[in-house]
């Protein structure tokens, strides 16, 4: 008989994610995936490699010309698999229906197997604003809360729209799973970037709540939480050299897609979050291995260089607290070894990009 305190029990959580273990990426063959913002960086990232595992894919984009390069060339290189493009403003919850509704009519099987709500902005320049108001022609201006829309908004409108498609799935049994994909400022503030944090905290409280209820329908809910991530266009080239040079770096594109891509494949993760940052190791940073064995880096992992994925506790308060205490002590154990050098030579590294 399970105890009535069993929480985790009673909402399907499965345990904490060994990141060191190797999962079966084909269990997405013959899968219908549906994302949003899957037209550019990041998302047409995680397209390309489900395409490569047999995935069906729906891609709902406002970067038309983009998106259809994409499908076209997947198309070509995928021939037995089905893929679809239609323009999608996700902040517009008509355009939003009749992209699912594009979506069960592409799919071989007559249904949707994964939703990831993934299109995002940040907006630096406005989040500074909201934090330094400035007078125009002797009034307030409103602030900018495109953030908002898209972030917030576009994700609950995706997740809405996942909760009544995923349970009908068709004719298929397959297993069904939501991903919502979040960021570090999901766990943790941004300093200067309010607004940004303010919409990826909401992500996390999404995630939160759904992964307690999800199962009643069979939809697993889990969550990435990516720092930012290199070379992705998700900022500016001088802005991410502000934020990240000298620093122990971002996120690196391929341990983002590995992550994405563990959480929706096996089909035994339910209700967990996984944090995505630079390879960073724990050996002889007081704090950190000796009182979590989960983030105890081993010698051999990322070919010696350190860890990128984390099990972070996004479904809880205390435990998520605590791994970003520690998870930034490592951060900036990395930073104190680069110093003054390292920041030179990330500008350069940065100017030297193509």
């Amino acid at each position: 008989m399970q105890p009535t305190n069993d929480i985790k029990g009673l909402i399907r959580q499965s345990p904490p994610v060994d990141v060191t273990k190797p999962y079966d990426a084909s269990t997405l063959k013959d899968k219908t995936i549906l994302i949003t913002g899957g037209a550019n960086g990041l998302g047409s990232h995680m397209v390309r490699e489900w395409a490569s595992h047999g995935a069906n894919i729906i891609i709902g984009d406002v970067a038309d010309a983009a998106g259809e390069k994409l499908v076209a060339e997947l198309t070509a290189q995928y021939p037995n698999s089905a893929f679809a493009f239609q323009h999608c403003d996700v902040t517009d919850w008509e355009s939003q229906v009749s992209l699912f509704e594009m979506a069960v009519h592409v799919s071989p099987h007559g249904g949707i197997d994964i939703v990831v709500p993934n299109a995002g902005i940040i907006l630096p320049d406005a989040s500074i604003q909201f934090e330094e108001p400035v007078l125009k022609n002797g009034r307030l201006p409103k602030p900018n809360t495109a953030q908002f829309d898209v972030n917030i908004t576009g994700a609950a409108y995706t997740t809405h729209l996942a909760l009544y498609w995923l349970p009908q799935n068709g004719s298929s049994p397959r297993d069904r799973c939501l991903l919502l994909v979040g960021s570090l400022a999901s766990l943790c503030p941004f300093p200067t970037q309010t607004m940004y944090t303010m919409s990826k905290h909401a992500i996390l409280g999404l995630f939160r709540t759904l992964r307690a209820t999800s199962f009643r329908s069979g939809v697993r809910v889990n969550m990435i939480t990516p720092y930012y991530v290199s070379k992705s266009n998700m900022l500016k080239l001088p802005v991410e050299a502000a934020f990240l040079s000298g620093t122990a770096g971002g996120a690196m594109i391929e341990d983002v897609i590995d992550a994405a891509t563990r959480l929706i494949a096996d089909e035994e993760i339910a209700g967990r979050a996984l944090c995505v940052g630079p390879k960073l190791k724990s050996a002889g940073v007081e704090g950190v291995e000796d009182v979590d064995a989960l983030m105890a880096v081993k010698d051999h992992e990322g070919n010696g260089q350190g860890r990128a994925v984390w099990e972070c506790y996004g479904e809880d308060y205390d435990n998520a607290d605590a791994f970003v205490k520690r998870f930034i002590m490592l951060l900036n154990a990395a930073e104190r070894v680069k110093g003054w050098f390292g920041i030179f030579t990330d500008i350069w590294g940065l100017l030297r990009r193509k």
